[in-house]
């Protein structure tokens, strides 16, 4: 991921540390009632469905994907565009990574090859909204997922965890489309990063992003772990409140100082 943004450039603050540290009570009343709708994809923010009977519910409610940022629904896209900002929270981060993707496309053809990356998109998803958690951001065959406090709960290191867990198991049991298993390797960290609404160049507002040396470091994990693997930090089973396995100790690039990890599965 980037480094981290620089705070002074965002507004508001106070209101995005609401929402993702604590949790802003009109947005997490929403999350509630939507959650219990089916379908996906689903808002962002508000997690109001797109798809299926919920999305239909959701169209007659006046909730749709807004048409400049469709990862949004409108409602969501003008609060946004009014409160644009930002703030440093503590959060879990989960990043999955599908592993041996070159040779995988080369193997399989462009076309079978993104039908597996949407097969493993599916079961990551599933098991992120599985355990409170939402997607950030999808980055080709890799689907990075975080678990904000005033979305998730403070229990979210430990949500993380299982959902690590789930979708590990899960992708272990499915097949790709040549008939051999899904392998991907999943990184966990729990630490401060910083949440915020940021611009594209033309000046709209396209994405809520995740920034700073937390992203990094569940990133670099991911890229670490063997296929089928969990690689998570100290700091997530401090977090989850679980004993760690055997710990050890590793330098990972770009980072400065080492960094403790334990493999989960």
């Amino acid at each position: 991921m980037s480094d981290s943004a620089s705070q002074p450039e965002f507004g508001n603050e106070q209101l995005w540390l609401q929402i993702f540290r604590d949790g802003h009570p009109v947005l997490m009343g929403k999350q509630r009632r939507y959650r219990r709708l089916p379908g996906l994809p689903r808002c962002k923010l508000c997690f109001a469905p797109f798809g299926g009977w919920g999305g239909w519910v959701a169209r007659r409610i006046g909730l749709r994907p807004s048409n400049r940022n469709p990862r949004f629904c409108n409602a969501c896209d003008r609060f946004i565009e009014q409160f644009p900002g930002g703030a440093e929270v503590p959060i879990s981060i989960l990043f999955c990574d599908l592993r041996g993707s070159v040779a995988l496309g080369e193997r399989l053809g462009a076309a079978a090859y993104a039908a597996t990356v949407a097969r493993m998109r599916d079961t990551v998803v599933a098991a992120l909204w599985q355990h409170d958690g939402f997607v950030l951001e999808f980055q080709g065959d890799s689907v990075i997922g975080v678990w904000p406090p005033g979305f998730s709960g403070k229990d979210h290191a430990l949500k993380a965890v299982a959902a690590a867990r789930s979708m590990a198991r899960t992708l272990a049991r499915q097949e790709d489309a040549g008939d051999d298993p899904i392998r991907a390797g999943i990184g966990l960290h729990t630490g401060t990063a910083f949440l915020c609404t940021f611009s594209a160049a033309s000046g709209l507002l396209q994405e809520v992003g995740a920034f700073g040396q937390a992203m990094n470091i569940a990133a670099r994990l991911s890229a670490l772990a063997e296929p089928g693997q969990i690689l998570a930090t100290r700091a997530v089973c401090d977090a989850a409140r679980q004993a760690p396995p055997p710990l050890r100790q590793v330098t990972l690039k770009g980072i400065d100082d080492p960094v403790e990890i334990t493999a989960l599965a």
